[in-house]
């Protein structure tokens, strides 16, 4: 290519040229949009520990696909689970990266950063001038270092990124699983809201068993119950304050295990020596690219098309029901890349397509602001103010005590012992807050007065780093969520030239933050986190309340939307979470979520994964189970 401006801009946008990937995409008939024959069963002999066939595919080994897994296993099903991701989370499959002795004694070495892929990033257009006149330079069409030529930087969700590992995100999530208000639920039940609301209360019960929600693993930290406190008498009865709904178990004072898809089910393979009668297989680095729809039947789907990412094998696998639970993005790309939906750039003056004509519309990102603040010290010195302290730190006659039966004293025993022994014991300390003292973990839910999520604790995210010079047990990290309204033109769509670095179709974003309800809301909801977050310090320089890059939450919705009919509603799966005009396709996610939400939705994912495989159960029968059947992995060629 020359190297000189007189290069000859290709338009790659309006050229009629597609990508091989696209140009594979079956249609009807075994025939794919170029009119290619599909390749015919069977593909090459499948590897050793893969079946011909199952009874249920699941892709994605997220607390989703989990949880399908789960009740599905247990009911009998041969089950397979193929998973893009390899297994990186210590002797427990699938588990909680915090859940390492070295994230539970320093929190801010957790960061995610290295476990996240971007979806869509811009083209960077800045010309390097100064390049050596020898060297090639790019046209503007050149796409560098995996960038997306078609993402407009204005319409980005620049911040959404996936997680491609066995667990999914669940291996270093928040926890938190609070249960979504009313007005953030879709509804299950139509024109009965007391049947609609006592629907989502079972569904929530089971779900909250199953990733073992808790509201008191915090009570006894110090520093929880000074912001939790001291919230609660600043706003007495106008707001109410309570520990974060967590998925986990505080096993010691010092421990606790955070929830996981592991939790929810092991992923070890089955039969095994704990369940000799079950069957399930775990592939991981095993992608699902398509599902192909029969040809006599177009109402069934046939096969899954899967590609063994390290032999580089592709198989086509048959089974009863296929579940896609692989996140709001790759469970779109996937349907796109199977001949639902459209491919390309959304084009106004083109009829809807035929089959799932919403697919990746109405899509909805929380709006994020964020802050740090550094604790008061007015409020650190309240640490202590039960005790007696006699001489400084470092002298022979140095004493620290309280008296256990006063009745005046502010802090119960087991707070005043901790502080006392810490005294003692670290006297090159000046703060009184043990250096275990576990983190705090306050909310206020959505309400109707104030419609946004928050969390106001200490997690260790790609921003939010605290510099060496502060002491990280007085920063408190401060993060509220917003709901966004859904809007047809906010949509993702999937290039029908470009693909990602695993060869499926490019995903992008067309996506601004709706004026009116949505962008008020963010404004009293920033304006609520800085008076907030003032009534218990200062703020941490270079932390100063800001919104966060759209996507950053990571809590993308809508973009395979449920609803009660396909086009009234504009959805593409009924409340059972089946795609419509297909009668054994599932879809699992926050995807399915088409409402406007400011909390967590992982809960509500999990309650709707569990209505979903009640279903199956119901309509579907198991295969015999035939003593004997060894469980496996792929064998990487």
């Amino acid at each position: 290519m020359a190297s000189d401006s007189s290069t000859v801009l290709f338009d790659l946008e309006n050229s009629s040229w597609k990508s091989k990937t696209v140009a594979s995409i079956p249609l009807s008939a075994g025939r794919s949009f170029d009119g290619f024959e599909l390749p015919p069963l069977p593909l090459p002999s499948l590897p050793s520990g893969l079946d011909p066939e199952y009874d249920v595919v699941i892709a994605g080994s997220g607390p989703v696909g989990a949880t399908y897994a789960r009740l599905l296993v247990e009911a009998g099903y041969k089950v397979a689970m193929f998973d893009v991701g390899e297994i990186d989370s210590g002797r427990k499959i699938g588990s909680h990266k915090k859940n390492t002795i070295e994230y539970q004694k320093n929190i801010d070495k957790f960061v995610v950063q290295g476990q996240l892929m971007p979806v869509s990033v811009p083209v960077n257009r800045i010309v390097v001038d100064t390049l050596d006149p020898n060297s090639w330079q790019a046209s503007n069409f050149f796409v560098r270092n995996g960038a997306n030529p078609g993402q407009d930087p204005f319409r980005n969700l620049g911040g959404q990124a996936t997680s491609r590992v066995v667990g999914g995100m669940a291996t270093h999530w928040t926890c938190a699983t609070p249960r979504f208000h009313k007005e953030e639920r879709p509804r299950l039940i139509k024109d009965d809201d007391a049947a609609d609301e006592s629907e989502w209360t079972r569904l929530y019960d089971v779900a909250e068993s199953f990733v073992k929600t808790g509201h008191t693993q915090f009570d006894r930290s110090i520093r929880h119950k000074l912001v939790l406190d001291r919230l609660q008498h600043s706003y007495g009865a106008e707001r109410s304050f309570q520990q974060i709904p967590l998925a986990a178990q505080r096993v010691n004072p010092r421990f606790v295990e955070w929830s996981s898809a592991h939790t929810v089910f092991d992923l070890e393979n089955r039969p095994n020596p704990d369940h000799p009668t079950e069957r399930f297989h775990l592939f991981p680095a095993v992608m699902c690219e398509r599902v192909i729809r029969s040809e006599e039947n177009a109402e069934k789907i046939e096969t899954v098309q899967i590609h063994d990412l390290i032999s580089h094998q592709r198989y086509r696998i048959k089974a009863k029901v296929f579940i896609l639970a692989t996140g709001a993005v790759h469970n779109p790309q996937i349907l796109v890349n199977s001949g639902f939906g459209r491919p390309g750039r959304p084009d106004p003056s083109l009829p809807p397509p035929e089959v799932l004509p919403y697919l990746g519309t109405h899509i909805t990102e929380q709006t994020l602001s964020f802050c740090q603040t550094v604790m008061s010290a007015e409020l650190v010195e309240s640490v202590k103010s039960d005790l007696t302290i006699v001489g400084k730190p470092g002298d022979p006659d140095y004493r620290v005590t309280y008296d256990p039966n006063n009745p005046n004293n502010k802090h119960p025993n087991w707070w005043n012992d901790r502080v006392v022994d810490h005294m003692m014991t670290h006297q090159e300390d000046p703060l009184p807050i043990p250096l275990d003292d576990p983190e705090p973990q306050v909310t206020t839910l959505v309400q109707d007065g104030h419609p946004w999520h928050t969390q106001i604790h200490r997690d260790a995210f790609s921003y939010g780093e605290v510099a060496e010079s502060i002491d990280s047990r007085l920063v408190v990290d401060w993060r509220f969520f917003g709901r966004t309204d859904p809007r047809e033109e906010n949509r993702i769509w999937f290039s029908d030239k470009l693909t990602d670095p695993y060869n499926m179709p490019q995903p992008t974003f067309d996506f601004r933050f709706p004026q009116g309800r949505t962008s008020e809301e963010a404004a009293r909801m920033m304006t609520d986190m800085c008076v907030m977050s003032a009534k218990v310090g200062g703020f941490l320089p270079g932390s100063y309340p800001q919104f966060m890059e759209p996507g950053l939450v990571l809590h993308l919705g809508g973009t395979h939307r449920m609803g009660f009919d396909e086009h009234a509603d504009k959805a593409c799966v009924n409340t059972d979470s089946r795609v419509f005009g297909v009668k054994n396709l599932f879809l699992g996610g926050c995807g399915n979520i088409g409402t406007a939400f400011a909390s967590n939705p992982t809960l509500t994912a999990v309650a709707l994964a569990i209505k979903s495989c009640e279903y199956i159960k119901k309509h579907f029968e198991r295969s015999p189970f035939v003593p004997g059947s060894q469980a496996g992995r792929v064998v990487k060629a």
